[in-house]
């Protein structure tokens, strides 16, 4: 019971959690640069956290793609080019499946997430941070977890992988995902996408008391 209790704090004290998602369920079968974008509202200048649950249907082969690329409405047929996040098929010499998602910097290369075996059927949450590290105007870190607990999303700590090139962004204004080589009969899912800012220090210190104080209430009960 304490673990709902604490979740429930946890998604009133961060935007993020609170937020309705600002998408119906997308479905991808074919390849698109821009499959699908999104204004943000506003121009971020320093921080954006991003989330979406994702599954795919049918038999991948080697690279299939769907990833959500941070960028500007201005420039939407470069978007690709920029930092982004997501599946990328991983396909070794014997079968499909090994270290299927990727975070990065710029259009290509990255970092693959160890392990990130995912499976046809099967739902996950991606998650993604991308901030400015304080030594550039750029965005110049891209932090991805993959089924993040509540408390990771919201002190955005432990992440499972980081890209940390400098990007060609100053600032972000729309996100979007890219597919690319999706086979036949396959289908990229995405549904509960989600954009919300860094929660605010008081939210976070608010989080910590409450989450002591369900701590102390349970062992009162106990004692």
């Amino acid at each position: 019971m304490l673990r709902n209790i604490a979740f429930l704090t946890l998604a009133l004290t961060t935007g993020f959690a609170s937020a309705a998602p600002i998408a119906a369920p997308l479905s991808f079968t074919s390849d698109n640069n821009v499959a699908y974008h999104q204004s943000l509202g506003k121009a971020e200048k320093d921080s954006v956290i991003v989330g979406f649950n994702f599954n795919y249907t049918g038999k991948v082969g080697d690279n299939n793609f769907l990833g959500l690329w941070f960028g500007n409405a201005s420039n939407l047929t470069e978007a690709y080019k920029g930092p982004s996040f997501g599946f990328k098929s991983n396909c070794g010499t014997d079968k499909c499946g090994t270290d299927d998602l990727f975070v990065r910097s710029g259009g290509t290369g990255g970092t693959f997430l160890k392990n990130s075996n995912l499976v046809a059927g099967t739902d996950y949450y991606l998650f993604a941070h991308l901030y400015k590290s304080g030594a550039s105007d750029y965005f110049d870190r891209l932090d991805m977890w993959l089924n993040p607990t509540s408390y990771e999303m919201q002190m955005l700590t432990g992440a499972d992988a980081k890209a940390t090139d400098r990007t060609n962004l100053k600032s972000v204004d729309t996100i979007g995902f890219r597919t690319a080589f999706v086979g036949s009969g396959v289908t990229l899912n995405v549904n509960d996408l989600r954009v919300g800012e860094v929660p605010e220090p008081g939210s976070v210190a608010l989080m910590g008391l409450a989450l002591a104080g369900l701590a102390l209430t349970r062992r009162n009960k106990r004692g």
